[in-house]
């Protein structure tokens, strides 16, 4: 009976202990949220710059052949690579013996033409008044033949002395006929030695400018960069000898690309006179250079897909010729645009922001440029003064709670956010009383806390709070 009886003792105090148990109230779910930084939606205007890289070289540069052939008997002491040479100034000289002897040779060939010349006319002078006395004297002749002709009809004169005064007469004429075809011959002499006299005239200036030539010069202050001449060298004019460039006269030389240029040129402005920027980094050191756009290529480089661009730096840059810079170009002037990162756009056409009851709503979101891990959007259809979300959460939706850490933030949207002049203090009083509700609630939940608490003796343990996350990690 024993074992019976304990047993029966032991059934009778479980089920006391099963009756007894005290009503443990299951804990309610939680609703989970997310804190996410924001940016207030304020329109503004944005010029962003597109990061080149491009390569300097000389606009003007020269490769300075012999203009005359012969030995070169000086050569410039300052002439070598780096240095600067001044306009004007001698760099080799030639040896000019030969150019001297052709100078002087060409002067003598001028005043033997020029005497030839003088003499011409003086035989004409005296061709044209013996031609006067022969015409007189055909003149003469004529008239005696006249009255021979009269004496001849009377019969006073024989026919005999008739012939010898028209033979008379023929011969003046035949002389006046050749000494007015002598003259002819001396007036087209005279045409030929002024002829000759030219040539002669531009032989004696090649032979000066031969002469100036043996003094090879800097044609513009410039940078020698090649020297091939030496002392006692045999140089003709297929020979280089210097090879220079203007200093303040260089060039950036840089690629856009189709889309680029297309951006650049869409808001109708001339790409032509446009500032940039060059920066040429020395290790730690960056110099900075402005410069302006002054030429573009006429077609599209079909290798790389883009146009070719040259800036002219300012005078004076300290930029060497094959120096590689790296540019910064102004990009297109975007207007009533709001910055953000990439992280807050979703599927390239949406965004979202937070809502007066802390939650996500979206909104269409037109995206104008890309800025490396940014963009900007179109702020034309969004409200303004409202948080943008820009943290990235992958559950992402309407109605999602969100936290906004950034208590700077929540309140400058509070006092943004203005109640009408109409029937704000109603608003207000219904806010307060509102707020005086949740406060009674608050007070029930912390009594019905107290209770619980008696109940499960002791039993400590806080009441888990909203959990916040951020990027869907809780």
């Amino acid at each position: 009976m024993l074992p019976i009886l304990l047993i029966g003792a032991t059934a009778w105090a479980f089920n006391m202990l099963v009756v007894s148990k005290p009503d443990v109230r299951k804990r309610a779910a939680r609703e989970e949220a997310y804190a996410v930084e924001v940016k207030v939606a304020k329109p503004d205007q944005y010029q962003p710059s597109i990061s080149l890289f491009g390569t300097v070289f000389a606009a003007r540069t020269v490769e300075l052949r012999a203009l005359v052939g012969g030995e070169v008997i000086w050569v410039n002491p300052g002439l070598a690579e780096g240095q600067v040479l001044l306009e004007g100034e001698a760099l080799v000289r030639i040896d000019a013996f030969d150019y001297e002897g052709a100078v002087r040779e060409a002067r003598a060939n001028l005043a033997e033409a020029k005497a030839k010349l003088t003499e011409t006319r003086a035989t004409i002078k005296s061709e044209e008044a013996a031609l006067e006395r022969l015409k007189e004297q055909a003149d003469f002749a004529k008239r005696d033949l006249e009255r021979a002709n009269k004496l001849a009809k009377s019969g006073s004169l024989t026919q005999q002395s008739l012939e010898n005064r028209k033979l008379v007469l023929s011969q003046r004429q035949q002389a006046v006929e050749a000494r007015s075809n002598n003259l002819t011959v001396l007036k087209s002499r005279i045409d030929q030695q002024l002829a000759n006299s030219e040539r002669l005239h531009w032989r004696l200036d090649q032979a000066k400018r031969n002469l100036d030539n043996t003094d090879l010069k800097a044609p513009f202050t410039g940078l020698v960069q090649r020297k091939n001449v030496d002392l006692g060298r045999n140089v003709s004019g297929n020979d280089t000898l210097v090879s220079m460039y203007d200093p303040d006269q260089m060039d950036v030389r840089f690629t856009l690309s189709d889309a680029q240029y297309g951006r650049l040129i869409s808001d109708h402005t001339d790409l032509v006179g446009r500032s940039i920027k060059v920066f040429w980094k020395l290790g730690d050191v960056v110099q900075s250079r402005v410069a302006k756009i002054s030429r573009i290529t006429p077609e599209i480089d079909a290798t790389n897909g883009g146009v070719q661009v040259y800036a002219r730096l300012a005078d004076r840059s300290g930029l060497r010729a094959g120096t590689f810079v790296e540019l910064s170009v102004p990009d297109k002037l975007y207007t009533n645009i709001i910055r953000l990162p990439q992280a807050a756009i979703y599927d390239d056409s949406r965004l979202y922001m937070v809502n007066e009851k802390g939650r996500m709503a979206s909104y269409p979101a037109t995206i104008r440029a890309y800025l490396g891990e940014d963009v900007l959007i179109d702020a034309s259809n969004l409200p303004l003064g409202e948080p943008i979300i820009t943290t990235r959460i992958a559950e992402a939706g309407d109605g999602l709670k969100v936290i906004i850490p950034d208590v700077k933030t929540a309140t400058n949207r509070a006092q943004s956010v203005k109640p009408d002049s109409k029937g704000s203090k109603g608003e207000k009083g219904q806010r307060a009383k509102g707020k005086r509700g949740e406060g009674k609630r608050a007070e029930g939940k912390r009594g019905e806390g107290k209770e619980r608490g008696k109940k499960q003796q002791g039993d400590r343990a806080d009441k888990p709070k909203a959990t916040a996350t951020a990027g869907g990690q809780s």
